[in-house]
């Protein structure tokens, strides 16, 4: 659809030109043409086709600019876009004030290339300024402080990486209310998921997949879901989210340990699940008693093995005869990896 306007548009400046442009040029002709061929209709029709078959090279790159420029206005929410324009509007009207004054100096070239300078600096720099500032500008007008002050306090914005919404904890995280504000999902994560779900490799399938299952729970949950239109060119995913965080000045959620490390050293705020789930394991030391269930033998000798409710292993002593038995068992020493922890043990006695 944008395509076909964007010729329609080109046709119209033909016809313009054409009508402007064309009785000037037919007027230098050694020969004077009948009626027939040298009239507004034909000027036009004549100008709007050539002005077409020239530029026509140019419709995809146009084409290409436009869809940029309405993926960075749906990115960004209605009262940046309103002081934006408002911006833009006064820089243009400042822009004409200063050209009438100019005219007066009855130089036309200069004061028309000046005036065209003018309207495009001012114009740009209100636009910029409206867009930057609008928060503070908002605070001028009497109530907004106190919505203001409300939004903080729903939190930053987040951002959900692909490995976030694969691990799938982050659903129960968010249900229970540790984590606020709007979760933002970007269009290149979901595009990353729904390669991974038509991988021809079983296991990236059935991870990509799982996401996407994970993705649908989490906004049919009720909560403050948003899947943003946005892309970067000739960026990977990882440097995408961190162009992203920012630009939005947002937190960013993941379990990818190399981009939790590449986020801090862009002084991006990171809510690892990883880290949140450690941080939540039951506290275990040296000489507590737990009672474990023997599930499997260990790598070394007379070794067994269970695992408590969060998963974290326990290695027993001489519990290899103990398989599929509940014991009580003393912690000698506990080893964190990792991966994780691992509780070495042996039978109380």
């Amino acid at each position: 659809m944008l395509k076909y306007l964007i010729y329609i548009l080109y046709f119209l400046i033909g016809v313009s030109l054409g009508v402007w442009l064309l009785p000037d040029l037919v007027s230098f002709l050694p020969v004077e043409l009948p009626l027939l061929l040298n009239n507004v209709l034909v000027h036009a029709l004549i100008g709007g086709i050539l002005f077409l078959f020239l530029f026509l090279w140019s419709v995809p790159k146009v084409e290409s600019l436009i869809g940029k420029g309405e993926g960075m206005i749906l990115n960004r929410n209605l009262p940046e876009i309103i002081f934006a324009t408002l911006g833009m509007i006064i820089g243009l009207v400042v822009a004409v004030l200063i050209s009438l004054l100019l005219n007066t100096l009855n130089i036309p070239i200069i004061s028309e290339v000046i005036s065209f300078a003018l309207a495009v600096i001012l114009g740009y720099l209100g636009f910029q300024i409206g867009m930057k500032k609008h928060t503070e500008l908002l605070e001028v007008f009497p109530g907004q402080n106190s919505r203001q002050s409300g939004k903080m306090a729903q939190g930053q914005k987040k951002l959900v990486d692909t490995s976030a919404i694969i691990d799938g904890r982050i659903i129960d995280v968010v249900k229970t209310g540790f984590i606020e504000g709007e979760l933002i999902v970007p269009q290149f994560v979901l595009d990353e998921l729904q390669l991974i779900a038509d991988s021809t490799d079983a296991m990236k399938r059935d991870r990509g997949q799982r996401g996407l299952d994970m993705l649908n729970e989490l906004q049919d949950s009720g909560l403050d879901v948003t899947v943003q239109p946005i892309a970067y060119e000739k960026l990977d995913v990882d440097q995408q989210l961190v162009q992203l965080a920012k630009e939005e000045d947002a937190a960013l959620i993941t379990t990818d340990y190399n981009l939790n490390r590449v986020c801090q050293v862009h002084n991006i705020k990171v809510l690892n699940v990883n880290e949140l789930s450690d941080a939540i394991k039951l506290v275990i030391r040296q000489g507590d008693t737990l009672d474990i269930m023997v599930t499997k033998h260990g790598k070394e000798e007379g070794q067994g093995v269970g695992y408590l409710e969060d998963g974290t292993m326990v290695v027993i002593e001489e519990g290899r005869e103990l398989i599929n038995r509940t014991v009580s068992v003393e912690v000698t020493s506990v080893l964190q990896t990792n991966s994780g922890r691992i509780i070495f043990t042996k039978r109380e006695s």
